[in-house]
């Protein structure tokens, strides 16, 4: 009767299991703390009292208005009845605001990563209310243009740079990496696109000799390797990359070690993310992207320009 606020086993055990516990291991402190017996089964029941909050996320409205969007996955594995540990795909996208504030759109879990499953997504946020989407930036997956093109015509496709050169530099040998690495950056690093164009053509004296086929990649991507170069210089390093999107699944990586990348169940894996996007966007909340804020106005403009009324239209048509 004296205590100063009641003790919720609900909200310890999810506390908890926000922080990467394991759930023997919660039920372990909770044992120690509380003074009574708990099993890691008495945890996963508590914990499941978040999957409706968890539904609500993911089907929540989502802004109109979207400066970029990450998209990008990463596996792990899940335990299904009857069948055994599968390796599943979890599909994640991240926006910007033209504002600079970051919003987890959405997750998902699928068998495999995939173009056309890439496409499905797309359609779910169209219906959950995004319209209007400057640039989408992910990796090189095959056939992910033509999916972003399906859905949003008007908006642009930039391939994330990072990916690119840590795949072009892991086809060369080792004693060519650290010039071949130079003369990459003077690609994505240079001032202009003109400039960067200017540096693809020294890459292609350099080394198209010697490594043919990835002087082609360079030059068959360049649109959607140098996209980045059509914004406001100080945005390139948010766009020429998925950087961000990769700091948050580092997160929520972090949550999935203690549990050897493995879940007993899909359930197991959306809370595990709803918790991860609840706690970054109370972060996010506290501060925008630095340097967006005094480029707003352009992104905003960028975006009636690019999707005026009568393109708006063929858009929601096609």
């Amino acid at each position: 009767p004296y205590a100063r606020r009641q003790v919720d086993l609900g909200e310890v055990a999810v506390a908890l299991y926000a922080a990467g516990v394991s759930q023997r291991k919660a039920a372990e402190v909770m044992s120690l703390l509380l003074g009574h017996r708990y099993t890691h089964e008495t945890i996963s029941a508590l914990t499941d009292q978040v999957l409706k909050e968890v539904e609500a996320f993911r089907h929540r409205p989502i802004p109109e208005d979207m400066a970029w969007v990450y998209l990008d996955g990463f596996f792990l594995k899940v335990l299904r009845e009857g069948i055994g540990v599968e390796r599943e795909a979890v599909y994640v996208a991240l926006g910007v605001t033209p504002g600079g504030q970051r919003q987890v759109l959405g997750f998902w879990l699928l068998p495999t990563e995939s173009a056309t499953a890439w496409e499905e997504v797309l359609r779910e946020l169209w219906q959950r209310g995004l319209r209007r989407v400057l640039l989408f930036i992910t990796d090189g997956l095959p056939g992910m243009e033509e999916a972003i093109r399906r859905v949003y015509p008007l908006a642009q496709w930039q391939v994330c740079v990072v990916h690119r050169v840590r795949s072009s530099l892991a086809q060369v040998r080792a004693r060519d990496r650290a010039l071949l690495a130079q003369d990459l950056k003077g690609i994505y690093g240079a001032r202009s696109r003109v400039e960067a164009l200017e540096a693809l053509e020294r890459l292609k004296e350099a080394w198209g000799s010697r490594y043919p086929s990835l002087v082609a990649a360079w030059w068959e991507n360049s649109g959607a390797l140098l996209r980045f170069y059509d914004y406001p210089q100080v945005l390139w390093p948010y766009l020429r990359s998925t950087n961000l999107m990769e700091r948050f699944i580092r997160e929520v990586r972090r949550g999935t070690k203690v549990r050897d990348h493995k879940f007993p169940k899909g359930e197991a894996v959306y809370k595990l993310l709803y918790l991860e996007s609840e706690r970054q966007e109370g972060r996010w909340a506290e501060r925008r992207l630095k340097g967006v804020a005094e480029v707003q106005e352009v992104l905003e403009g960028m975006l009636r320009e690019r999707y005026a009324p009568r393109t708006q239209t063929l858009t929601h048509k096609s």
